[in-house]
Formats: C-alpha cells, sequence, structure tokens
C-alpha cells in the first residue's frame, strides 16, 4: 500500500473527553475495512506505577514517546505499517505490541496528537473536543469507576493531580484543531440530552458543506416547525472568528434518520458504503445509548475526513 493516499484524521481532547466514543462510531459508518484507529496514549514511556514513582502523569510530554509518535504516524500516513506499543488502560501495564497496516484512512484519539508541529502536520483533519469541564468530569467519573476498577476518590485526586499538566499540555492543542466540539447542557435541567456544536474556522471555509447546511435548516424550519434543531453561524471561539454548527439535543430519531440518508449521500463512494445503523451510540456505565446528535457530528467530521480541504495552521 506504500505511496497510497491515506487520509489521517485526529481527534485530541483531554481524559474522558469522548474521543474512543467519537472514533468509534466514525469506525462504524465508513467500515472497519477502510478505517485504521489507533490510540496515541499507547506511546506512554512508562506505567502506572513508574509514573507514580517519578511524580509524572500521563498528560505530560516527557511521559509519552513523542519522536515515536511522529516517525509511526508518518509511516502510516505513506502507507506502510508500523508495529505499535500497546497500554493496557485497565492494568497500567503495557502489553504486547499489534503490527498495524493503514487503512484508505486512518484515525488518531488521544492526548498529545497536536502537541508538535511535526504532529500536526500529518494530519489531514484535526478535530479537538471541548466539552464543558463538568461534563467532562462526569463523564470520566462514569468511565473509570464502570471500566477501569476505580473509586471516586481516587477519580477526584487523578483529576486534580493532572490540573497542571491539563492546563500547561492539553488545553493549548485547542488552537490548532480544523474543528471544535463540544457536547453541552440543554437549557432544560430535566433533559439530560446534550446540545452539540461543530466549530469551522472560516479562514478556508468550505462553501458546499455551508450550502449543504443551510439547506437543511431551511427544509427543518418548513417542514418541520423547528428552526433552532439544526443551524449555522458565525461566532468567535477562542479568540478566533468561526462558523458553528449547532444540533439541538432535542433532535428525535425520524428528524435524525433523515439527516442521516442526507448526509450519507454526501459521503457515499465508489469503495465506500457508509454504514448509518450504529453512529451516536455511546456508554453510560454498563449500559448503551443512543445520542442523536453524536451521530450528526460524526456524519459531519467523516464528510471531511472524504473532502478533505481545510486549513492548516502552523
Amino acid at each position: 500500500m506504500a505511496n497510497q493516499k491515506t487520509i489521517m484524521l485526529g481527534v485530541v481532547g483531554d481524559s474522558a473527553a469522548g474521543k474512543t466514543t467519537l472514533t468509534k462510531g466514525i469506525v462504524d459508518l465508513l467500515g472497519e475495512e477502510n478505517v485504521t484507529a489507533i490510540c496515541s496514549d499507547d506511546y506512554h514511556k512508562y506505567d502506572r506505577k513508574e509514573r507514580k514513582e517519578k511524580g509524572i502523569t500521563a498528560l505530560h510530554p516527557d511521559c509519552n514517546h513523542v519522536d515515536v509518535m511522529e516517525s509511526h504516524f508518518r509511516e502510516l500516513r505513506e502507507g506502510r505499517p508500523i508495529l505499535k506499543p500497546n497500554y493496557n488502560h485497565s492494568t497500567g501495564e503495557f502489553d504486547a505490541p499489534t503490527y498495524i497496516k493503514p487503512a484508505k484512512f486512518v484515525i488518531v484519539e488521544g492526548l498529545l496528537g497536536f502537541h508538535t508541529k511535526v504532529l500536526r502536520n500529518l494530519f489531514d483533519v484535526k478535530v479537538y473536543l471541548d466539552p464543558p469541564e463538568d461534563v467532562r468530569i462526569n463523564w470520566k467519573l462514569q468511565r473509570d469507576m464502570s471500566k477501569r476498577g476505580y473509586d471516586r476518590d481516587q477519580v477526584i485526586n487523578a483529576l486534580k493531580a493532572r490540573e497542571k499538566d491539563t492546563k500547561d499540555y492539553i488545553l493549548p492543542q485547542k488552537r490548532y484543531a480544523d474543528i471544535l466540539v463540544s457536547f453541552y447542557p440543554q437549557d432544560d435541567e430535566n433533559d439530560e440530552r446534550l446540545n452539540a456544536k461543530i466549530a469551522l474556522s472560516p479562514s478556508n471555509p468550505n462553501p458546499e458543506f455551508n450550502r449543504f447546511i443551510e439547506g437543511l435548516a431551511h427544509d427543518f424550519k418548513a417542514v418541520n416547525g423547528h428552526p433552532s434543531l439544526l443551524s449555522i453561524e458565525l461566532d468567535k471561539l477562542n479568540d478566533r472568528p468561526v462558523e458553528i454548527l449547532k444540533v439541538a439535543g432535542g433532535i428525535e430519531e425520524e428528524q435524525t434518520n433523515d439527516l442521516k440518508s442526507r448526509f450519507g449521500s454526501k459521503i457515499c463512494q465508489k469503495e465506500i458504503k457508509p454504514n448509518l445503523d450504529f453512529i451516536g451510540t455511546f456508554s453510560k456505565g454498563d449500559n448503551s445509548q443512543m445520542s442523536y446528535p453524536l451521530a450528526l457530528v460524526q456524519l459531519a467530521i467523516a464528510y471531511f475526513m472524504i473532502n478533505t480541504q481545510l486549513p492548516v495552521y502552523q
């Protein structure tokens, strides 16, 4: 597969920001045969015991083989296989490495994917997940307590220990993203469904996508009478002008299925037949649930993976 064009998607965000959930849906959408997904957190230098002894967190660049990440991701971009390390989040130790061959699309999700200029320039599309902090903390508590065997105090203590490194190394990567995604609560506190917004830089706009979204918003207003369910507007985020696609948490299955069909036609290629059945699913504790805004976010990112004409921030 050497010299074959490989599309690279980077997904970065703080711990429990939803990176794995977002990635899984895109893999399901485009097909496992078309997507290679890996986690940059596998490139930790130290296991959990060693990090505790050294007083360093997994978020710190010195705790990660950033140079190996750069080398491996370049190999994948150029269509060559790698022998990827494996960090086991359940045991806190390293498992045997895995032989990875890149497919047409490669998704790299993790904490430090945009940390260096070399890494940033390897991605065709860069996504940063930016949920409100109270939402992220709640997700981290649910995940680490149900799947990683921690108790509540251990999770809270880990969050406190990581605050400085989050501020110094994770949050600054936000400014390099082509797409910022945030899931946030509705005004109605009794409705747990989250709204979603996708911020797109207008410095190199995608007129086709804008026309497509504006058309959908118009149709929803005319047909369904709910103009607030889907909208696109100009705003400012992180001191930079952006165009924001907003999806209301109250969007229903019937409306979402209509949007899935329209998005699906935009991302369908001869060799790719999108599977719309499982996108939007997420885990809450041991239960699997559905988020229609999440499904539409996954569809929108898949659109940009197939139509990679986004700006590159140095």
